[in-house]
């Protein structure tokens, strides 16, 4: 990206590439007061958790879209530009004008004498000014990472949904699950329904401790039944506090994915405190898509390619259970990854399944946040697995296609970085 904006952008401290300060809101606060305070100008969901945010947050702001409300979208991290982060109405908010705004930021900054803004941070308060000059009526806002501290959480949001509670982000949220789950349940606020996954009594306790106006947990209050397999997607049944949807059809692959989708309905009926129509639902779900998460990239008849944002344990296990799922056919796997932020790099493939990979390819991608791909491949011959290091994704890609037996599949998958930059080499 090019521009005195983004130059301004890249000085800042980086916390998603160096994690090497106690966060604070200081400086997001001076600066959002400094901007007329643009995040009280919507009503709001926001989302955390483990895993599943995003699919959550954009399952979310689809179907406000589809159901004629404006709304706002703020992602993270992107799958290649940081213009995919900020959406309006299904759009991303082109590079020139954010570009403006960071501009615009970043004068505030110096005249106000504003210190230690981090990049995330400079950011968020973009987004929250572009929904505002742009009359959202609802943003949809995922958390960069935890909760209390966030960047996001200057909001005062209606809807607080919470993903999951597992093993990720220790060093920075732990050193306990008990410790994250306290962390997550920060964007709790007095006046906002709670709407929760499947979280353990351990971890719910924790979280309830926070003040706030009603709870609704995935499997109590809301309930997914008769789930079954179709064509390009999932049917299933959702009963929520505000009614009973039948034979809804979402098109997503991953079992796991329909209960991330439905405590995206669930937020919005919350939001709108009412049911949401039939119609406006199956016209939704029946065009939601996930970039990154289980898509599927057809080259040719018999070779496809599955990219998938997984990048912790249990996100591998659930990967592993969606390709037997969605792709029994394909026998093995030759896998391409890149691990970041001192994931483990053992217990990954493990989760992962060594029995199905073939091959394991372990790309370096040149990045200082990436766990040593000498270290990944190592962990996979522990295991059994065969593996070897790719220093070039862009040379190395198309050999390992053009390589597939008819039973295998290319799965790319680790990190968003790798993702994003697999998906742009196969879109040329």
């Amino acid at each position: 990206m090019q521009g005195m904006g983004y130059d301004w952008l890249r000085s800042l401290h980086n916390f998603e590439n160096k994690r090497d300060r106690t966060p604070d809101l200081d400086a997001i606060t001076r600066l959002l007061y400094c901007i007329g305070e643009p995040q009280s100008a919507f009503k709001t969901i926001h989302i955390t958790g483990t895993n599943g945010k995003t699919t959550v947050a954009v399952s979310a702001a689809h179907l406000l879209s589809v159901a004629g409300v404006s709304v706002g979208l703020l992602t993270s991290p992107d799958l290649g530009s940081i213009t995919e982060r900020i959406r309006i109405n299904g759009v991303k908010v082109s590079a020139e004008r954010l570009n403006e705004e960071l501009c615009f930021l970043s004068d505030i900054v110096k005249a106000f004498e504003i210190t230690d803004l981090s990049y995330f941070e400079a950011l968020t308060a973009a987004a929250f000014s572009l929904f505002a000059l742009e009359g959202v009526e609802v943003a949809v806002v995922e958390v960069g990472m935890g909760g209390t501290w966030d960047a996001t959480n200057l909001l005062d949001a209606e809807v607080a949904v919470i993903t999951s509670i597992g093993l990720d982000h220790l060093d920075e949220l732990g050193p306990t699950t008990v410790d994250i789950a306290r962390a997550k349940s920060g964007i709790v606020k007095e006046k906002s329904t709670l709407v929760m996954g499947k979280i353990s009594s351990e971890h719910l306790g924790v979280i309830l401790e926070r003040s706030h106006k009603c709870s609704l947990s995935l499997g109590s209050e809301i309930e997914v039944s008769s789930l079954r397999q179709g064509v390009g997607g999932w049917m299933f049944d959702l009963r929520t506090r505000y009614g009973y949807y039948e034979q809804l059809f979402v098109t997503v692959r991953g079992k796991h994915q329909v209960e991330n989708v439905a405590l995206a309905i669930v937020a919005v009926e919350e939001l709108k405190m009412g049911p949401i129509s039939k119609e406006v639902l199956d016209r939704s779900l029946g065009t939601l898509e996930l970039p990154g998460r289980f898509e599927v990239v057809a080259m040719d008849a018999k070779k496809l390619v599955v990219l998938d944002v997984a990048h912790n344990e249990s996100s591998a296990r659930e990967l592993r259970s969606a390709l037997k799922e969605e792709l029994p056919i394909f026998k093995g796997h030759v896998v391409l990854i890149s691990l970041t932020h001192k994931r483990d790099p053992y217990e990954f493939i493990r989760a992962l399944g060594t029995n199905d990979i073939d091959l394991l390819v372990s790309v370096d991608l040149q990045d200082h946040v990436q766990v040593d791909p000498v270290s990944v491949a190592e962990a996979a011959s522990l295991l059994g697995v065969k593996s070897e290091l790719l220093s070039r994704v862009e040379e190395g890609l198309f050999e390992h296609l053009e390589r597939l037996r008819n039973d295998q599949l290319l799965v790319v998958t680790g990190s968003h970085k790798l993702v994003g930059k697999v998906k742009e080499l196969l879109k040329g």
